[in-house]
C-alpha cells in the first residue's frame, strides 16, 4: 500500500519524537561548553569545542535509548531525509578547523549559526514550529552574542544555545503531546 506524504510525516514524529533526545544531548554539551572556561585555559576550550561537538550525536543516541525513542526510522524515507539533512554537519568540521587556526574567537559565533541552520529542514520534516525556534534562537544569539561580545562568547553562546535547545524540547514536548490528543 502506498502511503501519502502526510502519512509518512505523521509515522516519522510518532516513532522518532521529533528527535528530541538529540536536542536534549545538544542542551547538556553546550551548558558543560560553558562552564569550560571557568575549568580550563582558553586554548584548551576552543580545541574541545571543535572535538565535544562529536559527542552531541552519541550522547542523544544513548537518551534516545534509555526514553525508548527510535531514532533510526529506516522503514519511512523521512528517516532517511532526516539522515541526509543532519549529515553535512561533518562538512563543517573544516570550517571550524580554519577557523579556529585565524580567528579562534568566532568560533562560537561560526558553530552556533552553523549548527542552528541546521535544524531548519526539520521544521518541515516534523511539522514542527519549535525547529523554527531552535532555528531562529540559536543562529541570533550566535550571531549577537558571538559576533559583538567576543571577549565573552566561549561562556554566552554555549549557555543560550543550551537555553535553546532546552527549551525546545520543552517546545517539542508540547507538540508532540498536542499531536496526541
Amino acid at each position: 500500500m502506498n502511503k501519502t506524504l502526510e502519512n509518512l510525516q505523521k509515522e516519522i514524529i510518532f516513532e522518532v519524537k521529533k528527535g528530541y533526545p538529540i536536542l536534549l544531548s545538544g542542551a547538556v554539551v553546550f551548558l558543560i561548553f560553558t562552564l569550560m572556561p571557568l575549568v580550563f585555559p582558553i586554548e584548551a576550550v576552543r580545541l574541545i569545542w571543535i572535538f565535544g561537538l562529536g559527542v552531541i550525536f552519541p550522547i542523544g543516541i544513548f537518551i534516545s535509548k534509555i526514553l525508548g525513542v527510535n531514532l533510526f526510522s529506516t522503514d519511512n524515507p523521512l528517516g532517511t531525509l532526516g539522515g541526509i539533512v543532519a549529515a553535512p554537519q561533518a562538512f563543517y568540521i573544516p570550517v571550524f578547523i580554519i577557523v579556529y587556526m585565524k580567528i579562534p574567537e568566532y568560533l562560537p559565533f561560526t558553530i552556533g549559526l552553523l549548527a542552528g541552520s541546521h535544524f531548519l529542514p526539520y521544521i518541515w520534516i516534523y511539522k514542527s514550529k519549535a525547529y523554527l525556534f531552535v532555528t531562529l534562537g540559536t543562529c541570533l544569539s550566535a550571531l549577537i552574542l558571538g559576533g559583538f561580545l567576543v571577549d565573552q562568547a566561549f561562556t554566552l553562546v554555549p549557555l543560550a544555545i543550551s537555553i535553546v535547545y532546552g527549551m525546545g524540547v520543552l517546545l517539542i514536548l508540547k507538540e508532540l503531546k498536542v499531536s496526541l490528543v
